[in-house]
């Protein structure tokens, strides 16, 4: 009988000393192009493997390096953490990655840009090819224009390159964790959408909880840098952001190169949170995301390592 109180008393303990987060099994770690793509993690375990290749809180490695450790979703237990300090910077560490991976695809377009500016600054024209080239460009950030010819193709990229530049990864950040309550919202973590962007009159997508017949659902993305991507290419193509871009590139004019907080006031109207500018600017500075406006991705990993 003693024995038998013991043990249910000892169940008893046990049950109330369960772990903090639930442990998945199954997740998967990928390595392509010397990036790391993580998926299905919970929090122990993406937390141990930024341990693992020395990724402590949101600080760069050595020479402002970031690993580039890609996650596909939020961890399925990442609304279970209590202390929301913590719950904040895990979040800042899983999107600095992505963030600095986006700055580098636009990079990569503003250099395919500068490029045909100078060929068109030597010569006067483009050819085929090139002009193919610029003209995707202009379809993809939404810029239109009816002229033709030399005009049409300067216009285009005198135009282009006011749109095609970069974002700072703090602005990426700080505008996701408003937008998606720090990760947490069932938006984020159900439709890997970081910034609620909506899809109208369709079945597609995840439906509101409220508001179910404005005619809209919120896009579900493949993953968060997917998530990530498409509000980078808003934010360079929609012409309500124009005064953003005029503010870009005033600040790299006169400091060569560009920190949320040269633009973070200029975002005022792109939201409809109350005081957005004054909160995106605040937390940039509080959580000191400008350190990973001058970051970069280091590519490859030990192969011992994992």
């Amino acid at each position: 009988m003693i024995f038998k109180k013991a043990l249910t008393l000892a169940a008893l303990i046990l049950g109330f000393c369960k772990p903090l987060y639930a442990e998945s099994p199954s997740m998967k770690v990928s390595e392509f192009g010397g990036i790391l793509y993580v998926e299905n993690a919970s929090v122990n375990e993406l937390e141990e493997l930024f341990k693992k290749y020395k990724y402590s809180r949101y600080q760069a490695l050595d020479n402002d390096a970031y690993p580039a450790i890609f996650t596909r979703t939020m961890p399925g237990d990442f609304t279970q953490i209590r202390s929301q300090n913590k719950r904040n910077e895990l979040f800042i560490r899983i999107l600095a990655p992505l963030a600095l991976k986006i700055n580098e695809e636009i990079a990569n377009e503003r250099n395919t840009l500068l490029r045909l500016e100078r060929r068109f600054s030597q010569n006067g024209s483009l050819s085929n090819a090139e002009q193919k080239k610029l003209e995707g460009l202009a379809v993809k950030y939404d810029y239109f224009t009816r002229l033709k010819g030399s005009e049409r193709t300067d216009n285009q990229l005198k135009n282009l390159k006011m749109r095609i530049d970069s974002i700072p990864p703090s602005i990426l950040i700080a505008a996701a964790a408003m937008e998606s309550n720090w990760g947490t919202s069932r938006i984020a973590m159900q439709a890997n959408s970081l910034y609620k962007e909506k899809v109208w009159f369709t079945n597609e997508g995840l439906e509101p909880l409220e508001n179910k017949d404005d005619g809209y659902r919120f896009k579900i993305f493949p993953s968060l840098l997917d998530s990530m991507r498409s509000f980078a290419r808003t934010f360079n193509s929609n012409i309500n952001y124009q005064s953003i871009w005029m503010a870009r590139k005033g600040f790299a004019d006169r400091h060569g190169a560009i920190i949320g907080e040269s633009i973070a006031y200029a975002l005022s109207t792109s939201s409809n949170l109350p005081n957005f500018a004054g909160i995106l600017d605040y937390t940039t500075a509080y959580y000191n995301l400008v350190s990973i406006d001058i970051g970069h991705l280091k590519r490859g990993f030990d192969k011992n390592e994992h």
